[in-house]
């Protein structure tokens, strides 16, 4: 030992050894390990090593954090951020809205010659039908503000669905189904009005329908690459009056459906694609009496609903929690007359 401190340690650690085992002499090296154990526990330097320690774990969780956190990187493209939606405040004017406040975040596009509140989502590309010098079109925004005139003339525009790079219209008494080059036309029986379009990212199409001059209906799911109403499978809700809108959730298809047909109250059901069963009967809200055309259903990439009537109201649908929106009213005070769309 080289100072009166350690010796002064050693002899009061042979004392204690001494008194606890009175007559009985350590072993030759139980000094040795006790004074280390000591010295362990008092060096300055273990409490900087453990400082240091928490320190690099930190550091790491924050490296980490950086690369998983979204939004660190390349803002995602407006059409499928779950914070805003989509309308149309002015003929022609694509501008999303903050779904929570109403607000206008940013003015989309303007498409000349586009149809009222005829709108629809894939991705990171919107969809439009437009009058254009040859005949009526489906337009495609792409996310640079482009815009794209598909081939093909579009008979009825009043209903537009898009997912998983295809785009759906009604074309008179059928359902034409767009992907790259390749068209498919589903007939529609005589008799059979369609209400409403959904299409799935796997390529699954979804067909609201109802016997004319009937206000029930049923949701009609096909196969993808499907050329007929053979073999659909069919989700029949469970009120009289049928759903009055559809949209694809994952897997799943959702229907917006009144709980009775005198209105008053509604809720988003949703069903199996391939056995129709219904799997989530909703939570009703309260809501003005709703038909189909006038009202439209659109899912977020969280799973939340959007249930938008245009002038009637809007409703944000995020599992059993339903909250109204505002409307989806421009800076200049101009406010959407149609449906938006997530």
């Amino acid at each position: 030992m080289k100072d009166g401190n350690s010796t002064r340690e050693v002899d009061l650690l042979r004392a204690q050894l001494h008194q606890l085992v009175e007559d009985v002499e350590p072993s030759p090296d139980a000094l040795p390990r006790l004074l280390a154990g000591v010295r362990r526990r008092r060096s300055p330097r273990r409490p900087l090593i453990v400082l240091v320690g928490a320190a690099a774990v930190a550091a790491a969780a924050f490296v980490v954090a950086m690369f998983a956190l979204p939004g660190q990187h390349d803002p995602e493209p407006i059409s499928v951020r779950p914070d805003s939606y989509l309308a149309s405040p002015e003929p022609g004017v694509i501008a999303a809205f903050d779904v929570l406040s109403g607000r206008e975040d940013r003015e989309v596009a303007r498409v000349d010659g586009a149809a009222p509140g005829v709108l629809a989502a894939d991705g990171d590309r919107i969809y439009t039908i437009a009058s254009t010098v040859d005949g009526r079109r489906v337009v495609e925004v792409t996310p640079q503000g482009g815009q794209r005139v598909l081939p093909g003339e579009v008979g009825d525009g009043r209903l537009l669905a898009a997912g998983g790079g295809r785009v759906a219209y009604l074309d008179g008494n059928a359902v034409v189904v767009v992907r790259g080059e390749n068209r498919q036309t589903i007939a529609i029986p005589p008799g059979l009005r369609v209400h409403d379009l959904a299409l799935a990212d796997d390529g699954r199409l979804a067909v609201l329908a109802g016997e004319q001059g009937s206000r029930q209906a049923a949701v009609l799911l096909l196969a993808p690459d499907a050329n007929s109403l053979a073999g659909h499978v069919e989700a029949a809700p469970d009120a009289p009056c049928g759903p009055v809108a559809i949209a694809w959730s994952g897997s799943d298809v959702a229907a917006l459906e009144p709980v009775d047909c005198d209105g008053g109250q509604a809720r988003v059901a949703t069903f199996a694609a391939d056995t129709g069963r219904k799997i989530g009967a909703g939570v009703p809200f309260r809501t003005p009496l709703l038909t189909a055309g006038e009202a439209r259903l659109s899912a977020d990439p969280l799973g939340r609903f959007l249930v938008s009537t245009g002038k009637q109201g809007q409703w944000l649908v995020d599992g059993s929690v339903i909250r109204p929106i505002p409307p989806a009213c421009s800076g200049a005070g101009e406010c959407a007359p149609d449906p938006g769309t997530f």
